[in-house]
């Protein structure tokens, strides 16, 4: 065996180690897509892969992964079979599974661009007006997901959730897994004794009396990457609504959400303890998120239009994304690259402001590098992260992949470095005015300085840094963008 690969079987060994019983993909998949028509259907293979997505969720053993393709799936079976009630369907499971959505399965890589739909809406007829609301729904499942009695374990990623109507009276309940869900609470997902971690997710166009994008009863879900738009209800929680439970939430996004009581964002109740992280509030109803009944928050590196005066968040007074108006963009589609709640630009207050250090590790290796141990390198629709130095809040990360143009000039006649005497030279011509930010390996900025249009030799005082490397982040008007790691001495 040679060196190399021996160290590489080392490397294998030792992450397979590391992550132990959570080591899911070693287990045969199991595929679901819904235009497999011609196949066997026993969720063998892409050809020959289960249409109906509960008949993958019921056939799967204990730490299964199933994949699913992109298209749309509406619930086919109520939990535990105890109603006859049509709306009473919801998608379920109740034993830790990896749950992965938005296949291509040409490829046989996720896309998320081409995202896996999963709806309550049985009709397929919903509208939704300019103002939110919801019509033609009454049909619609109560939950479009229910989990029971989940660990950490269980790993959900890449879906649209969309069409859950959770507006039964407060005494009509769905029994599940020995849990009893409400069925006024929890249109999009209802996680009851459960803590599956969500990655890659959109909650959008669900209603109920309280939790309309999600509830969480007695649960301490992790969400990461993840939004919640245009989801509203009658009471509590337009986006999320928590009772006597913990959920972790690191980069997501919370807009245009809508409670007509407390809570269009975020409702916490019955002593709920909220982590969050790198996420933003704006262009919800009115109050972006309420504590009740002793409930408290831990946050850091925030933004909100409305609960601002809290610890570990930044006040916005603008729309910090590119269109918060038209969450989906001119195509109608999410986690398309014209979404509106990608940041506004390299100097919307989001960009560049999150803790990188608060996302949590990349189990599912979605970069495929083997190191399941460093941080989730991508946003909600897959695009890298600048991981080492900071991250953008939210669950987008701005677009910096464009090189910063030059007047007359080819891209890599812009030239930046450092003298020895403690100056920093950025050669170019510039076509618009132009900043310069100096960041600290850790993201902090420590230097700034901004040009003008046209100016072609320009120097940045760096005097007060230590002797150490640097990230230099340039950025125009134009949003285009150019980023060099330096040494400064």
């Amino acid at each position: 065996m040679t060196t190399k690969n021996y160290y590489k079987t080392l490397k294998t060994l030792v992450l397979s180690i590391f992550m132990g019983c959570s080591v899911l993909s070693t287990q045969a998949q199991i595929y679901v897509d819904a235009s497999a028509t011609n196949g066997a259907n026993d969720g063998s293979s892409w050809d020959d892969a289960y249409t109906d997505l509960q008949r993958a969720l019921d056939a799967a053993a204990k730490n299964a992964e199933i994949r699913v393709a992109a298209g749309t799936y509406t619930p086919t079976e109520t939990p535990d079979e105890t109603t006859g009630d049509n709306r009473d369907k919801a998608f379920h499971f109740n034993e830790d599974l990896v749950l992965k959505g938005s296949y291509n399965t040409v490829s046989g890589k996720q896309d998320f661009t081409s995202p896996s739909i999963l709806s309550g809406d049985f009709n397929g007829d919903d509208t939704v007006s300019n103002n939110g609301s919801i019509t033609k729904n009454t049909e619609n499942a109560y939950h479009v997901f229910m989990t029971a009695n989940l660990t950490t374990e269980t790993q959900i990623e890449g879906f649209l959730i969309i069409g859950g109507h959770a507006d039964a009276s407060f005494f009509n309940n769905t029994s599940y897994g020995g849990q009893n869900f409400v069925n006024n609470t929890g249109g999009g997902m209802y996680n009851h004794t459960s803590s599956p971690s969500l990655i890659n997710m959109v909650f959008s166009g669900n209603e109920g009396d309280n939790g309309g994008g999600m509830t969480n009863t007695n649960a301490s879900p992790s969400i990461v990457n993840t939004v919640f738009s245009g989801n509203s209800v009658n009471f509590s929680g337009g986006g999320m609504y928590n009772s006597a439970s913990s959920p972790s939430i690191v980069n997501s996004t919370f807009s245009g959400n809508k409670a007509n009581n407390s809570g269009d964002g975020i409702r916490n109740t019955s002593s709920s303890t909220l982590t969050i992280y790198n996420s933003v509030f704006y262009g919800n109803d009115n109050d972006d998120i309420t504590n009740g009944g002793n409930s408290s928050i831990t946050a850091e590196s925030n933004f909100s239009e409305y609960y601002y005066t809290s610890t570990g968040f930044t006040r916005l007074t603008a729309d910090p994304f590119l269109d918060s108006e038209n969450p989906k963009g001119a195509d109608g589609i999410w986690f398309t690259a014209d979404d509106g709640l990608h940041p506004g630009s390299a100097i919307s207050p989001i960009t560049d402001s999150g803790d990188a250090a608060r996302l949590p590790s990349d189990t599912s290796d979605f970069d495929k590098d083997e190191d399941v141990i460093e941080a989730i390198p991508i946003d909600i629709r897959g695009r890298n992260r600048e991981l080492g130095v900071s991250v953008d809040a939210g669950a987008y990360e701005f677009d910096s992949t464009t090189v910063l143009s030059l007047k007359d000039r080819d891209s890599s006649s812009l030239e930046i470095y450092s003298t020895g005497y403690k100056t920093l030279v950025i050669h170019g011509l510039f076509n618009a005015k132009t900043t310069a930010n100096v960041y600290s390996l850790q993201g902090k900025l420590v230097a700034s300085k901004t040009f003008e249009k046209f100016s072609t030799s320009n120097s940045l005082d760096v005097s007060t840094l230590s002797t150490g490397i640097y990230i230099v982040k340039m950025y125009n008007v134009n949003h285009q963008v150019h980023t060099k790691k330096l040494f400064i001495q």
